[in-house]
């Protein structure tokens, strides 16, 4: 992740403009956590955690959950948030496209991209893809949120969802569906978010 990116997003949490931050975990990870064909719980890895909800809510049912973010406030916050919670998660500082092999741990089976990896530059991408798939074990599952490509100033460059079977080479595309569900506004309001849906050979 770019230095100006970084800091964009700890300028955000420091004047407290979080529009990613939610309530209720999203129809597509609840479907995999509680649903009735969901996963049995095992690890998961959290890309780009922020304050830790989608963490928390895993770890509640029984996940073994690493929440990962780039932004030292929101992960005080997300330990904040756990602990209140009478969860345990383990928060780690860092970046997904600058992580060195095994940083992150191994042999997890669901991974979650909430809006992390479509901010990233084509070889920033490439190497954070790198590391996610040393980390999941095969059949494992990546739920991932992405904008299309767009211009929108400081916000996420966006991954067109035909490129996103090139783009993961040792996954198979499970699903990619329009993010209906979620409202955005201001500058992303037309970012026509997706879901995508992959399994680790």
């Amino acid at each position: 992740m770019s230095a100006g990116y970084k800091i964009g997003y700890q300028v955000m949490y420091r004047l407290g403009i979080t529009p990613w931050v939610h309530g209720e975990p999203a129809e597509p990870l609840a479907a995999l956590i509680e649903g009735p064909r969901s996963l049995p719980p095992g690890d998961m890895l959290d890309i780009g955690c922020g304050t830790g909800q989608d963490a928390i809510y895993a770890a509640r049912h029984n996940w073994n959950v690493t929440g990962l973010d780039v932004v030292p406030r929101a992960l005080e916050q997300a330990r904040r948030n756990a602990g209140a919670a009478g969860t345990a998660v383990r928060f780690l500082h860092g970046d997904i496209a600058q992580a060195a092999p095994g940083e992150l741990g191994a042999n997890y089976t669901l991974l979650l991209d909430g809006g992390c990896l479509h901010g990233l530059a084509p070889a920033q991408l490439r190497r954070a893809i790198a590391t996610i798939t040393d980390a999941a074990k095969p059949g494992a599952v990546l739920l991932m949120f992405a904008f299309a490509p767009g211009r929108r100033g400081p916000a996420p460059r966006g991954i067109d969802p035909a490129e996103v079977p090139a783009l993961f080479p040792q996954w198979d595309l499970d699903f990619s569906r329009p993010a209906t569900e979620i409202a955005l506004r201001g500058p992303v309001r037309n970012a026509s978010p997706s879901w995508h849906q992959l399994i680790r050979r």
